[in-house]
């Protein structure tokens, strides 16, 4: 039974990493978790209040983080797809030029062909992915809320 409680657990950490993913639902896979654990368990520990808490959060996580999101982001003048594809694909250029020519040579070179194009669209882009950022919390602190109702009275 400890097996069984360690790999649901552990069903539910994923769950609960994949919520600060916008395209992932994180709560379902969370939701998924208790329900599997219920069924495993012939629904012996069934409490129909934290049941009705799990399906409320995981409404609340998947239907407000995204209106949350589509309303924080609805007058930005950087698409949200652009703002995140930006971001990591300039991180991920300072790495590359890093491993290929050092950490100050690499750095200094990114930012004198790269940088200067992505300066003037930074404040945009950084507004959106702080507002993102927003949206994630809220359902991270959904799934954090959702797994310790599941461990502390289902489990």
């Amino acid at each position: 039974m400890l097996l069984i409680k360690i790999g649901i657990i552990l069903i539910m950490l994923l769950g609960l990493s994949l919520t600060l993913a916008p395209r992932f639902a994180g709560t379902v896979i969370i939701l998924f978790g208790a329900v599997l654990y219920e069924f495993i368990t012939g629904f012996s520990t069934m409490i129909i209040w934290v049941w009705v808490l799990l399906l409320g959060l995981t409404v609340l996580a998947e239907g407000g983080g995204r209106m949350l999101r589509n309303y924080l982001t609805r007058r930005s003048q950087a698409a949200r797809s652009f703002s995140a594809s930006a971001t990591v694909g300039h991180i991920g250029g300072v790495l590359a030029a890093n491993a290929l020519l050092g950490p100050f040579w690499g750095v200094i070179l990114w930012e004198l062909i790269i940088g200067k194009t992505m300066v003037p669209r930074w404040d945009f882009i950084y507004a959106v992915i702080i507002r993102m950022a927003a949206a994630a919390t809220l359902r991270f602190m959904s799934g954090v809320v959702m797994i310790v109702l599941v461990i502390g009275w289902l489990m």
